[in-house]
């Protein structure tokens, strides 16, 4: 007999059914149109068992063309649930609404199967925790609660006296490798290295990596506990004085109840993209003249300008996507002057380690571009 379960935190799949002897098939359970591909399930046999899974997109969002679009991407497989190794392309297929995944299965051995690497709310909260105990450098930054009473939970470190530094992952609940990215930030920032003890002293930093645990925990593409995009936070009401909904008001007002010299988000998606070299990556930026003040006009193009030639920003395609107007990027840009750092990390090229890396790169090169207006 085989067994299928996605009743576990960031678990996703729906409706596992038995198709013959060795196929079997599940759907995803989407958010909305293009945010309908993420899954994460556990498979136990109770004996030695070559199986194959068919993986559907949501047929209540009916978007197999948004869904498919997320694939071919590597495909990660974990006896342990923590940590992962990539299956074999050979036993990945990919069809116009759907996938197949061929697993070998021994006796009573659970397998979890998933297209981006977990990175949980309640380990993340573990390692914030560690972390604040064993340095003493920093302290918990919780601003508030979730719609479903979670925690926000992040950290503070730096200079009171100094410019405010923004740094957050997770708006999108599954996009896992921005949250790696933020947790890399987070030891760097904390760490005895040089560089980071003189950003310590010019900057204060409060970073938060994930800004929307309901949606981590239940294992959501996109929404909140309310139903609410994070990104396009303003929703139909780009100009609203506040965002509709109870992270994005509290984050909102985090952002601007103070002056704050940037905004640091980090995002995913996956797959091999047309038009792309290795790793895949890509980012955002606001056109030039939402900035009404020259100074910060004059910083937001050097941080352009440092995504696209010292980072692996440009490696999807040579120019950004554009921000939505209903973003805090844009918002912020338009109403406040605020500069931004939107990084999209490919979760097809990326677990811990690559997310880690290439964050800290972003993140690095962007402070180290900051620094000249503020030193």
């Amino acid at each position: 007999m085989v067994k299928f379960s996605s009743d576990f935190e960031c678990g996703n799949g729906k409706n596992f059914q038995q198709i013959s002897s060795d196929r079997f098939r599940c759907q995803v359970k989407g958010d909305k149109k293009v945010y309908c591909y993420y899954f994460c399930f556990d498979v136990i046999s109770s004996e030695k068992k070559d199986i194959t899974i068919e993986v559907w997109h949501d047929p209540d969002i009916n978007d197999p063309d948004g869904f498919i679009s997320h694939f071919p991407t590597t495909i990660w497989v974990s006896k342990d649930g923590r940590r992962f190794l990539p299956l074999d392309k050979s036993y990945c297929k990919c069809f116009d609404d759907h996938i197949e995944i061929s697993l070998f299965l021994m006796p009573e051995q659970k397998i979890r199967v998933t297209n981006n690497w977990v990175c949980s709310y309640s380990d993340t909260c573990d390692f914030i925790n560690k972390i604040v105990k064993e340095r003493k450098n920093c302290e918990f930054f919780v601003p508030g609660k979730s719609f479903g009473n979670r925690d926000i939970m992040g950290i503070r470190t730096g200079n009171t006296n100094k410019p405010v530094v923004m740094c957050i992952a997770g708006q999108h609940p599954v996009e896992f490798p921005g949250i790696w990215a933020v947790r890399a930030v987070i030891d760097f920032i904390t760490s005895s290295l040089p560089e980071a003890k003189e950003l310590r002293n010019d900057f204060l930093f409060e970073i938060i990596p994930i800004v929307n645990p309901d949606g981590n925990v239940a294992g959501r593409n996109c929404f909140t506990d309310e139903g609410i995009d994070l990104y396009q936070v303003f929703g139909e009401n780009p100009f609203a004085a506040q965002p509709p909904s109870k992270e994005g008001e509290l984050l909102w007002n985090l952002a601007t109840s103070r002056p704050l010299c940037l905004w640091i988000n980090f995002h995913c998606y996956l797959g091999w993209r047309a038009n792309s070299e290795y790793p895949y990556d890509g980012w955002y930026q606001v056109p030039y003249d939402v900035f009404s003040d020259t100074r910060q006009k004059t910083i937001y193009q050097a941080l352009c300008d440092t995504l696209r030639l010292q980072t692996d920003a440009p490696s999807t395609w040579i120019e950004p996507e554009i921000h939505w107007k209903n973003s805090f990027e844009y918002q912020l840009a338009l109403r406040y002057n605020i500069p931004h750092v939107f990084y999209e990390i490919n979760g097809g090229t990326a677990g811990p380690f690559q997310s880690g890396k290439r964050g800290l790169k972003v993140f690095t090169m962007a402070m180290k571009t900051l620094k000249h207006f503020y030193g």
